[in-house]
């Protein structure tokens, strides 16, 4: 049986530490060197000697490390100097417990390299036995990551060491601010709302979406309240309750910035339902999640149900993966699909991993972020940075232009060492990719600069892939040339076959049932006259 550090280790509840020998004590304070305060930050403290992660403050062994049931539950903060977050795993397999299988044997964050991390105040103390130590901290990707060893002697006195958070970008100061749109955890009591403000400032998130999660007999991770009246906003960090559901076979469905949740178990499958439901709840945004990865049975029902036209974003990037073939197959067929990215902890390993950084110009606000969000004003990144404009339009911009007109286009990337050496960059369109630039010498910054010739209408997006596997990706910006539609006609054929091979394998699944839900079956007979539409149009 796990024992609780909520007991052992000043209200932390990792489980299974083993004492370590008596030692020296180290003072750590970790400050932002803007502002010269001290911050929360994510941190882990190894023994190089042999391997072993230490817990502040007595320098326990961590054996083992926190489960999502601890997040039903709900981790309640304390302000006092010595409080250590969760034990975070962020290597190595998953088992759903400690975190997602999907990962396999990617990390977490690309630019962490250590196996847990863990939420430290930016001003606590640990006492360590003598040895090399390497202490590594990480305050989000805006932020230099710290990896720094120091040896303890058996003769030193308690010493005091400040490590100084570098910011290599500054995001806000561009009008662009980081979200993650898929956090679990509830917020009934106020130590659990503390908890998430300080790991959102910890992992410097501006705007974390806490969902409550919903299934067939019920929901978890229950939230205190939906609406403005329920939000906690200080400090440019926002906690705005969501909701996730409905979730089953056919997908799971995200609610953003919602009034009221919406969930009726009688037609429970019926998403449209809820799609309109959540619409009418003004300044609502719906999505799609796990996109990233074709999880949970995609794309068993997002064939059917994107066609209702009513889904805003998908989750384009989660889990350390990226799906670009799927998104581009739907824009493909002319859905406007924003991108987004959500870590859905706690089967994610930590706050904001993955990142959706919204346009909301000089200030920032709750309400703006989610309008940007709506309007497709996005990028993604789990690492670095990337605009992309045309004739200074932003990602989400439907620019409307005559054929044999020119696009002025501007992608720009940017990264750090210590985030990912950026290996290319690359602008896609309907027909595949139309520019792709290398980096052979190793810059923090590549650009491209292009004048495109518009012979007819699409879809434009830009990409940046790092060596340590760290990614980047905008949203479309859509031209319209001539009044035509920005689906392929070319492509759309194909991609169509496949959606209308999806939307068979589940009526015959429905059919083979002893009771055939005729809901399901009308449904998807909609969907198919959908894409006829779209055959009739191209033909």
């Amino acid at each position: 049986m796990r024992n609780s550090l909520v007991l052992i280790l000043s209200a932390l509840y990792l489980l299974g530490c083993n004492a370590p020998n008596e030692g020296q004590k180290i003072n750590i304070r970790i400050v932002e060197e803007a502002s010269g305060e001290i911050t929360p930050v994510m941190a882990c403290i190894t023994s190089v000697d042999d391997g072993l992660v230490r817990i502040p403050p007595a320098a326990a062994i961590a054996d083992s490390v926190s489960l999502v049931q601890d997040f039903y539950k709900g981790i309640a903060f304390e302000s006092e100097k010595n409080w250590i977050g969760p034990i975070r795993k962020m290597n190595g397999i998953g088992d759903n417990d400690d975190r997602s299988f999907v990962y396999q044997n990617l990390p977490s964050i690309p630019h962490w390299g250590e196996p847990v991390a863990y939420q430290v105040s930016g001003d606590f103390s640990i006492t360590l036995p003598p040895g090399t130590w390497r202490i590594s901290l990480e305050h989000g990707n805006e932020f230099i990551p710290i990896n720094e060893e120091f040896t303890v002697t058996s003769g030193d006195k308690e010493i005091t060491k400040t490590y100084t958070m570098k910011r290599w970008i500054d995001l806000p100061a561009q009008g662009w601010y980081s979200g993650d749109v898929h956090v679990h955890h509830p917020t009934t009591k106020q130590a659990f709302k503390d908890f998430l403000w300080e790991y959102a400032k910890a992992e410097d998130v501006h705007l974390v979406n806490i969902l409550e999660m919903g299934h067939h007999k019920g929901t978890d991770f229950h939230q205190e309240g939906f609406g403005e009246e329920f939000r906690t906003c200080k400090d440019d960090i926002c906690l705005v309750s969501g909701q996730e559901g409905p979730r089953s076979t056919y997908g799971h469905i995200i609610g953003l910035n919602v009034n009221v949740m919406v969930r009726d178990t009688s037609t429970y499958n019926y998403y449209d339902l809820v799609f309109k439901k959540l619409q009418l709840q003004a300044g609502a945004v719906v999505g799609y999640a796990h996109f990233s990865w074709n999880g949970c049975d995609l794309p068993r029902g997002f064939p059917w149900y994107i066609t209702t036209e009513q889904i805003d974003f998908v989750e384009l990037l989660q889990f350390s993966m990226i799906n670009t073939m799927d998104y581009y197959d739907y824009l493909n067929l002319g859905f406007r699909i924003t991108a987004a990215a959500g870590s859905d902890i706690p089967w994610g390993s930590t706050l904001g991993e993955v990142r959706t950084f919204v346009y909301t110009g000089d200030t920032f606000s709750a309400d703006a972020w989610f309008d940007g969000l709506k309007k497709g004003h996005t990028f993604v990144s789990n690492g670095p940075a990337l605009f992309l404009e045309a004739d200074e339009f932003l990602p989400g911009s439907e620019l409307i232009r005559s054929k044999g007109s020119t696009t002025n286009l501007s992608v720009k990337a940017l990264s750090h060492d210590g985030i990912g050496k950026i290996e290319r960059i690359e602008i896609y369109n309907n027909d595949g990719l139309l520019m792709e630039k290398l980096n052979p010498e190793g810059a923090d910054e590549l650009e491209i600069d292009l004048a495109h010739t518009l012979k007819k209408s699409q879809w434009l997006s830009a990409a940046v892939y790092c060596e340590n596997g760290a990614v980047a990706h905008t949203t479309p910006i859509y031209f319209i040339v001539d009044g035509q539609p920005t689906w392929d006609p070319e492509k759309a054929p194909g991609i169509i076959v496949k959606q209308l091979t999806a939307i068979q394998s589940i009526e015959d699944e429905t059919r083979a049932k002893e009771k055939v839900d005729e809901g399901i079956i009308s449904r998807l007979e909609d969907a198919r006259t959908f894409y006829g539409a779209i055959m009739n149009s191209i033909q």
